[in-house]
C-alpha cells in the first residue's frame, strides 16, 4: 500500500498543516532514503495511536517492501539518538521497538500492511513463524511471530532479543507505548535511490558507511577516487549486500563491464 504521487511536495509544508500530532522538534528525526521520506518519532504512542499520528502528519506507519529499504532505515534508525530503555516492549523479549505499518488486529495470522489504519490493507505473511509470505511479499521476522498473548502490532527491533536480532522484526501487544517510523507520499521522479548497472547504492550522500546491493546479475565494479586511485574491487552476486565504511571524500564506483559510472559522496 505504498504511497505512489507524481506532484513533488515540499515535505516541511505538509507536516506543519497537521497540528494534532506535533512531537516536540529535539524528538523528530526525519531523513530520505530510496526516494522516500521519513520521520523517527521519538515518543511513546500505543500501535493504534501512532498510526493516527502518523495520519495527521501526512503519511502513515512505514511499509516495507524490501531488503534495500530495512536495511535503510535500519542505518537511519541507528543515527536517530535513541535509548533503548525508552521504547522496549516487555513482552517482546525485553528488547527496544518502533512501530512500523503492519498488523494482524483484524484476522489472527494474516499480517497486512495497514499504517494509515483505515482498514484497506495489503497482506504479506500468514500464520506464525512457520507460516508463508503472500503473494511473494518481502518480510523480514526473527523466529516469529508467535502470537504470544495476542500480540498483533508489527515492531522493528532496534535491539536483540531471544528469537531475533537488531533490524528484524517481531509481533508486539499494540498497547505497548514506543516510539515509531512514519513514511511519506513520495513523488516517483525523486532520485535518492543511485543505481548503476544494476547495483543500488545508499545512503548517497553518506556519513561514512555505505551499502551496494546488486539487483541484477552477477557483476565486479571498481571503487575509485574522485583522482583515479582504486580503492576496492567488489564482485557482488544477485541479490547480494555489501557495505563498506568510508572515508570523507568523493567516489566513483563504475561497472568494469558496461563502463556506466556512479558518484557517491562520503560527508
Amino acid at each position: 500500500m505504498k504511497f505512489l504521487i507524481t506532484t513533488a511536495f515540499i515535505t516541511t509544508g505538509i507536516h506543519q498543516l497537521f497540528a494534532q500530532c506535533n512531537p516536540a522538534p529535539g524528538n523528530v528525526y526525519a531523513f530520505t532514503a530510496n526516494g522516500i521520506d521519513y520521520e523517527i518519532i521519538k515518543e511513546n504512542l500505543s500501535w493504534n495511536d501512532a498510526a493516527t499520528c502518523a495520519v495527521n502528519r501526512g503519511g502513515m506507519l512505514t511499509e516495507i517492501n524490501s531488503q534495500l529499504e530495512n536495511d535503510s532505515i535500519f542505518y537511519h534508525v541507528n543515527l536517530a539518538g535513541i535509548t533503548a530503555s525508552n521504547t522496549d516492549a516487555p513482552d517482546g523479549g525485553g528488547a527496544a521497538y518502533l512501530w512500523i505499518g503492519g498488523n494482524d488486529i483484524a484476522t489472527e495470522g494474516a499480517w497486512v500492511w495497514d499504517g494509515n489504519n483505515d482498514a484497506t490493507a495489503t497482506q504479506f505473511w500468514q500464520g506464525t513463524s512457520t507460516g508463508t509470505p503472500v503473494g511473494g511479499l518481502y518480510n523480514n521476522w526473527g523466529n516469529e511471530p508467535d502470537d504470544f498473548s495476542g500480540q498483533d502490532g508489527l515492531g522493528f527491533a532496534f535491539t536483540d532479543w531471544p528469537f531475533g536480532v537488531a533490524g528484524e522484526w517481531n509481533d508486539i501487544d499494540t498497547a505497548n507505548q514506543l516510539y515509531f517510523i512514519i513514511e511519506f507520499p513520495h513523488d516517483l521522479g525523486t532520485e535518492n535511490e543511485i543505481n548503476t548497472g544494476g547495483i543500488n547504492i545508499y545512503p548517497n550522500p553518506s556519513n561514512g558507511l555505505v551499502y551496494f546491493h546488486n539487483t541484477g546479475e552477477k557483476a565486479t565494479f571498481n571503487l575509485v577516487s574522485a583522482d583515479g586511485k582504486l580503492f576496492y574491487e567488489l564482485t557482488i552476486s544477485n541479490q547480494q549486500t555489501v557495505s563498506l565504511l568510508l572515508d570523507s571524500g568523493l567516489y566513483f564506483l563504475i561497472n568494469t563491464s558496461s563502463g556506466t559510472n556512479q558518484k557517491i559522496l562520503v560527508e
